[in-house]
């Protein structure tokens, strides 16, 4: 989003940090009262008391079993039904939507998953209740901004920014909710973007601590490295977090393909996996929910290393086979929890080899947290941020880091798609009809990019040309106030002028702009744009929201439509003679 520095940014910028302030406030709110149900209601079906796992342990072994079950059959029919209310096609999970969508989200479908995922959260169904609040927060901020009709662009921002108030609610974590939507959302650390971002998130934590405390997600005791040598184990500890993490992210494919090839009805399928579940917490209650309560427990006391790798194990099986089920939940907690049963397992070999030369178990746990997360997201900064602000212990930051790094580079060779980017992923190639060419079944919002570079019409041509030097462009797009395209100028025409004796001060772009420069719209076919581009010399095409309004709104190059072209290619099997 490097473009827009001319000709409002300080002025766009201000209108931003506005919005910002009012997202964190609705958005944040309303992240705030599905937390706050959430955190309810597993109380009101399995007991008083706010420790999850001991009120399970409590209850009788059938309703541990039959209260996952029913819960997911409630679930699921909620799903069924709310399809047909909501539109089940305009369900779209917040990357697709800020990504391929505009940052357009619906609150019909939010609302329908956001009251399914209470009803599994309740029964204690073994998912993350983080998606749901996030999904309200994001769609919210959506919706304030498609009511007020804002830019594409801006509006991504601002969904972006219901994504950081709705996670830093879910964990009072404002730099790391922050981070995690520039590293996951967005895939860009531009600053425009970032203030917003951080500004809303500060604003949502600050509601969060007035209704919850401030205290962190998770009481560690004081933790810290025995030695400088110890960095060895921990660099193991995060490579075994990749592998354990690609694991979680092919447990999860795998489930999801099951249930795809059983095609079942989704309360059917999902009370298979609230089944499974309830068998499992008969033996192992530390199982139920999303594993907050356990991971606070393995910090408070010591754990038998045989049951931690069970529960390790169990978890993979558990929220694998109920997000394929079609449960409505996050993994992010779950994967922490995974993280802190490895780390601690680890841990506990460690120091059984080397006593006097290692930490205790639990400070591999926190490790161990870190590079799981960093593992199924790709984003070790995000988790080393993420796990630091959940804990508040700086004494463990550099193995943090380095098993995150450690854990981020191999599971990104094991695989490729983080647990965030394979669903866009499989959005995208479902778009391609089987034997089609992928170019022309998508559309030009699949690839377009935010980095048009645009001028004044009244620039003259000696900062005109200071600005061709700073893009490395051929073409810069010239714009009125409003962003509205009037046309390109080309750098050849430019040096023409300047060749031709023109005073680099008489004259203007608007003197040289080619009205005539062809555009397109983010709905255009990808072959129809190639079309575009026989017709106009030039390695970009400007995006227009639409062709009355003539808004800029991004850009299509013709290198990453060749790229679509090539990857069908490869996709493809040949027939050899």
């Amino acid at each position: 989003m490097r473009g827009r520095a001319w000709p409002t940014e300080p002025a766009e910028q201000v209108r931003l940090l506005g919005w910002a302030l009012v997202i964190g406030v609705v958005s944040g709110g309303a992240a705030l009262l599905l937390r706050a149900a959430a955190t309810w209601l597993p109380q009101l079906v399995w007991g008083d008391g706010e420790n999850l796992v001991r009120a399970v342990a409590r209850a009788p072994w059938s309703w541990r079993i039959a209260i996952p079950v029913a819960g997911a059959v409630l679930a699921g029919v909620v799903l069924a039904v709310g399809e047909r209310w909501s539109g089940a096609a305009r369900g779209w999970d917040i990357l697709e939507a800020v990504v391929l969508r505009d940052g357009v989200l619906h609150l019909r479908p939010t609302l329908v998953r956001a009251f399914s995922s209470l009803l599994t959260v309740a029964s204690g169904g073994a998912v993350g209740r983080e998606g749901p609040i996030v999904l309200l927060s994001a769609t919210v901020a959506s919706k304030l901004g498609q009511a007020s009709r804002v830019s594409p662009r801006r509006l991504r921002i601002l969904t972006g920014c219901g994504v950081a108030a709705g996670l830093a609610c879910a964990y009072n974590t404002p730099v790391g909710s922050a981070l995690f939507t520039m590293e996951i959302i967005f895939g860009t650390f531009a600053i425009d973007v970032f203030a917003p971002l951080v500004f809303t998130s500060a604003v949502a934590t600050l509601l969060t601590r007035t209704v919850f405390g401030d205290a962190p997600v998770f009481a560690v005791p004081s933790l810290a490295m025995a030695n400088v040598w110890e960095i060895v184990p921990y660099t193991a500890l995060g490579l075994l977090g990749g592998l354990v993490a690609s694991a979680f992210l092919q447990a999860l494919r795998s489930s999801a393909g099951l249930f795809r090839r059983a095609n079942l009805p989704r309360p059917v399928a999902m009370a298979a996996a609230g089944l499974v579940l309830g068998l499992a917490i008969v033996r192992f209650p530390e199982l139920v929910g999303n594993g907050r309560e356990s991971i606070a427990d393995l910090f408070a006391q010591e754990w038998l290393w045989p049951r931690v790798l069970a529960l390790l194990v169990l978890r993979l099986l558990v929220t694998s086979l109920m997000v394929g089920s079609g449960a409505v939940g996050g993994v992010f907690t779950p994967t922490l929890f995974i993280g802190a049963m490895l780390g601690y397992a680890f841990g506990y070999a460690v120091h059984g080899l080397a006593p006097g030369h290692s930490a205790v178990p639990a400070a591999y746990a926190l490790v161990g947290m870190g590079a799981l997360l960093a593992g199924t997201t790709h984003a070790p900064l995000m988790s080393v941020l993420m796990v630091f602000e959940m804990t508040l212990d700086y004494n463990l930051v550099v193995p943090l880091l380095v098993a995150s790094a450690a854990s981020s580079l191999l599971a990104r060779r094991l695989s490729p798609d983080s647990v965030y980017t394979e669903a866009l992923r499989r959005q995208t190639e479902a778009a391609v009809p089987e034997g089609a060419p992928a170019a022309g079944a998508l559309r030009v919002r699949e690839v377009m990019r935010q980095d048009q570079v645009t001028v004044s019409p009244d620039l003259p041509l000696a900062e005109l040309l200071d600005r061709f030097v700073a893009a490395r462009r051929n073409h810069l797009y010239v714009v009125d106030g409003a962003f509205r395209f009037l046309g390109a100028v080309n750098l050849h025409d430019l040096n023409r002028e300047l060749r031709s004796g023109a005073s680099p001060h008489a004259l203007r772009a608007k003197d040289l702009v080619r009205a005539d420069f062809e555009a397109t719209v983010p709905d255009e076919r990808l072959d129809r744009v190639l079309d575009r581009f026989a017709r106009q010399e030039c390695e970009r095409l400007p995006v227009l929201a639409e062709p009355s309004s003539r808004e800029l709104v991004g850009t299509v190059s013709k290198r990453d439509i060749l790229a679509v072209y090539a990857q069908e290619l490869l996709r493809t099997p040949r027939n050899h003679a």
